[in-house]
């Protein structure tokens, strides 16, 4: 099977739509195609769209995962830790979701099992915690937690790849394509779509061949001036509207 896999949109509707022209656009010059796609949370928060961001996800994605944000905007996970940006923009957003797309976010789980795939927002080792897996000693620790071969996480806003040899011996790797190998287990991260923190502004989506044994990472671009205006006319904190332009 081929999954497109994206995670942490951010209400940023405006990366979205690059997202989906960029699937439009391989699908024209290569006749790609997949069978799912699934968004691993983080919907909302940050951004100025998260309605119409919900509302595209739960049209168009067969497997949808809870992030901290999403939990954190109808009140299911504590926000103490959010330093105060993240904490106006949850708050704002809170005061805009329909009550249809509360119903929506309150249904979904950080974590779920689907096709011999661990997908999880946060880590696959207590998710309602919200670790972070950022290098090989993160994998390390959350190997043991999952049986499948593959794991695919978001959270961080960085790609990663985490690879498992051997029980304990991990290493870490930040390629766009990447061969699986027999008899080794992974740790995807696939960045973030709606604010990316790995130094290139250009939002990445991941495409998992199942079949083939492979993971790429592509990229986009997209008017992230419009993206910033509308955070800008809605007061949302202007520091979350100017990393979009530095990506991170």
């Amino acid at each position: 099977m081929k999954y497109v896999i994206i995670s942490d949109l951010h209400s940023n509707l405006e990366a979205l739509v690059g997202f989906q022209e960029s699937l439009e656009d391989l699908k024209t010059r290569t006749g790609f195609h997949y069978d799912k796609l699934v968004c691993l949370g983080d919907i909302v928060g940050y951004g100025a769209s998260p309605n119409e961001v919900i509302d595209w996800v739960r049209d168009h994605c067969q497997v949808v995962l809870a992030g901290n944000h999403d939990y954190a905007v109808i009140g299911k996970t504590d926000t103490s830790y959010f330093n105060q940006y993240a904490r106006d923009a949850c708050q704002w957003t809170a005061g805009v979701l329909t009550q249809e797309n509360q119903g929506f976010l309150a249904g979904l789980s950080p974590l779920d099992r689907q096709d011999a795939i661990c997908w999880v927002h946060s880590s696959p080792f207590e998710p309602e915690d919200w670790h972070y897996i950022e290098n090989r000693y993160d994998g390390a620790d959350n190997f043991p937690h999952f049986s499948e071969r593959v794991c695919f996480v978001g959270h961080s806003h960085r790609p990663l790849i985490l690879e498992e040899s051997e029980p304990g011996k991990v290493e870490a790797f930040y390629e766009a394509y990447w061969k699986l190998k027999d008899g080794h287990r992974y740790i995807f991260n696939v960045g973030s779509l709606g604010q990316p923190r790995d130094g290139n502004p250009d939002p990445p989506y991941a495409i998992f061949d199942s079949d083939e044994n492979t993971f790429q990472l592509n990229r986009f671009c997209y008017d992230i001036e419009m993206a910033q205006a509308k955070m800008k006319k809605e007061s949302l904190p202007e520091i979350l509207a100017g990393r979009l332009s530095l990506g991170k």
